[in-house]
């Protein structure tokens, strides 16, 4: 028997709608994805920006500390110079031994600049001789 043959026309009409769905559903998917590619976009920008300010940040904190640093060592200078003041004055008070020697261990003074000093003062030298 004879098979009914489809139309032509109607083949190429249903082949022309099939064409124009998937050319609507794609265009639906790449608008989709432009607009992801936008919020990343946004997103990446919004990143970039907070990592500037981040490295920002970092380096003022860096440097306060280091400020901190040298303004808590300068204190420290300050203190260890009023104490070997305190030394020296008890010192030239009493004229005491034992205060020569926390003067030196104040001062780093070596064994050998210690030996110096106490030959001066077993010698009748020192400041006032």
């Amino acid at each position: 028997g004879p098979s009914a043959r489809p139309d032509p026309e109607a083949v190429d009409e249903a082949v022309r709608r099939a064409v124009k769905a998937l050319e609507g559903r794609m265009e639906g998917e790449r608008a989709a994805f432009r607009a992801h590619v936008a919020s990343l976009q946004k997103e990446i920008q919004g990143a970039t920006h907070m990592q500037e300010l981040l490295t920002r940040q970092n380096a003022h904190i860096k440097e306060q500390l280091r400020e901190s640093e040298l303004a808590r060592d300068r204190a420290a200078k300050v203190q260890h110079i009023e104490y070997v003041k305190n030394v020296v004055v008890k010192y030239l008070e009493s004229n005491d031994p034992s205060v020569l020697q926390v003067l030196g261990t104040a001062l780093h003074l070596s064994a050998e600049d210690m030996a110096r000093v106490q030959r001066g003062q077993t010698r009748g030298g020192g400041w006032f001789g």
